[in-house]
């Protein structure tokens, strides 16, 4: 490996504890505009922006798809909520940073007023978040109410930190891994509802080749021995649609 080679790798394991920090600083998040910024010297290509996001997402940082707030992205719907929620958000009266880092002290003492004040402090933050997990099947609705529940838990849990400055950076990752949870899981329901659907599918179209050569409904066992779909697959599918299968008889 050459000099120059060895600087590169060098430069871009700096770049990569840059950009963590600056997602940290940025309450965990970042958007794919900053990485390309801070890796203007790189042009990176599609892997290398994956091993960048790989990296900041296994140390807890949310990876946003633009610098903005990203509501262009959102349906029509979900603007005007995110539109009202926000003006909601505006009656709330921002703390200084003083009398903050006394509300996370307290919080992290247990004080129930300064956990409910710390929450509604960091509700805003809820948002910014949810923007950067938007577009993966999850209504923005959903994901702010998810990332709020997590929050409410989050601030009765902070006996643990060692300082106030570790206050904003906890509540941020339990809010993300409740947002990823609640995608991870939605996209294990969609799958499977595609994997049944896919399943009914190919049986009803299977029945309905060999009802039409036989002139008549067929049996699950006729259809069976045809080897396209076992018999355990016929069943299941006349399971989930209630012996609905047109062409079968059950």
């Amino acid at each position: 490996m050459d000099d120059h080679t060895i600087k590169q790798e060098q430069e871009f394991l700096a770049l990569l504890q840059k950009a963590l920090r600056q997602a940290k600083e940025n309450g965990g998040r970042i958007s794919r505009d900053d990485i390309r910024e801070l890796f203007s010297s790189f042009s990176l290509d599609e892997d290398q922006m994956g091993q960048i996001e790989a990296y900041l997402k296994a140390h807890k940082m949310a990876v946003g798809s633009a610098a903005g707030n990203g509501d262009d992205t959102l349906a029509k719907e979900e603007r005007e909520f995110l539109e009202y929620y926000m003006e909601s958000l505006k009656e709330i009266p921002k703390l200084s940073d003083q009398v903050m880092d006394a509300v996370r002290i307290s919080a992290m003492a247990g004080e129930r007023s300064a956990q409910r004040e710390l929450t509604e402090q960091m509700l805003d933050k809820v948002v910014d978040i949810a923007r950067l997990y938007s577009g993966q099947g999850i209504s923005i609705e959903e994901l702010i109410g998810t990332g709020n529940e997590a929050l409410v838990t989050g601030v009765k849990l902070l006996g643990h930190l060692d300082s106030p400055r570790e206050v904003d950076g906890e509540l941020a990752r339990r809010v993300m891994d409740s947002m990823e949870d609640l995608i991870a899981v939605t996209m294990e329901n969609n799958t499977r509802d595609r994997e049944m659907e896919d399943l009914v599918n190919l049986v009803a179209d299977k029945a309905k080749e060999l009802s039409q050569i036989l002139g008549r409904k067929v049996t699950p066992q006729e259809l069976a021995d045809e080897g396209d779909v076992t018999l355990d697959q016929i069943r299941e599918a006349l399971r989930l649609t209630g012996d609905g299968i047109e062409s079968l008889d059950s």
